[in-house]
């Protein structure tokens, strides 16, 4: 794997008593969980998704099937804590895991189930910023069926509804992305928190402007605090550093998908 410098912060916003994100920032492991669920229960389900991820810190060298073992043995845990409570858990899950995918070959396998997001800053001087993850929610289904603008969708009420999510149903259906480790590019994970409040375009300047990613999770947190923060805030900025990776790396993205286990 490549080494990287990072930056992670999580703070339960302006507004709600309980801060129900958990994170890890252990790497090559990036994840941020978003919980939903009343009772603290919220906060019960995120954290087992981050105790899976952390079991996977001690293996000599991570395989894509790792990560996806990491999220099923997730869901089936808060599966059962809804089996044997009154109060109904569920949680996003998103993240980059660095995988093993052969010598001199630095890969991200990057996941998601849920509305928390992976954004990816490319290197080189105009760093551009692309959204690897695809929402799983009621509006992303509205914007893939041209019903919404993307400004529409910024404001729309059920923005916040998702239609997946870790222990919400027993059918579970996580998308992955692999995708090379580039020296100079930036990954961003966050919960929605993050982008609820924030005018988009102060968020890209500063992932894109503040060139140390301890700065940039700490500017990217007093921004939304500064701008309401009605919701948890969790954010995780990855710098790729290192040599040039082997010419023979393909540089596009491969779709990668998991369904039911397979």
């Amino acid at each position: 794997m490549l080494p990287v410098e990072f930056g992670a912060v999580t703070h339960p916003g302006r507004v709600r008593p309980l801060n129900e994100d958990s994170i890890l920032a252990a790497p090559p492991i990036f994840v941020v969980a978003d919980g939903v669920g009343g009772s603290h229960a919220g906060e019960v389900a995120s954290s087992v998704v981050t105790e899976e991820f952390s079991r996977l810190k001690d293996l000599d060298s991570i395989s894509s099937d790792h990560v996806t073992a990491a999220l099923h043995r997730a869901h089936e845990r808060v599966l059962g804590l809804n089996e044997n409570s009154p109060n109904f858990a569920a949680t996003t899950a998103a993240g980059a895991v660095g995988v093993d995918m052969g010598p001199g070959m630095s890969y991200w396998l990057v996941f998601n189930i849920g509305d928390s997001r992976v954004y990816r800053c490319s290197a080189g001087p105009n760093r551009p910023l692309s959204q690897v993850s695809v929402d799983h929610s009621y509006v992303q289904e509205l914007l893939d069926a041209g019903a919404l603008t993307p400004e529409q969708a910024w404001s729309h009420p059920d923005k916040n509804v998702v239609t997946r999510a870790v222990g919400a149903e027993a059918e579970f259906d996580p998308d992955f992305w692999l995708m090379p480790m580039v020296p100079g590019e930036r990954l961003i994970v966050c919960s929605d928190g993050l982008l609820n409040d924030s005018p988009g375009q102060l968020v890209k300047d500063i992932i894109k402007g503040v060139t140390d990613p301890h700065r940039a999770t700490d500017e990217l947190l007093e921004l939304a605090l500064r701008c309401g923060a009605r919701d948890n805030v969790s954010v995780i900025v990855v710098d790729v550093v290192g040599d040039d990776l082997d010419s023979t790396v393909p540089m596009a993205q491969t779709v990668l998908t998991a369904r039911n286990g397979t």
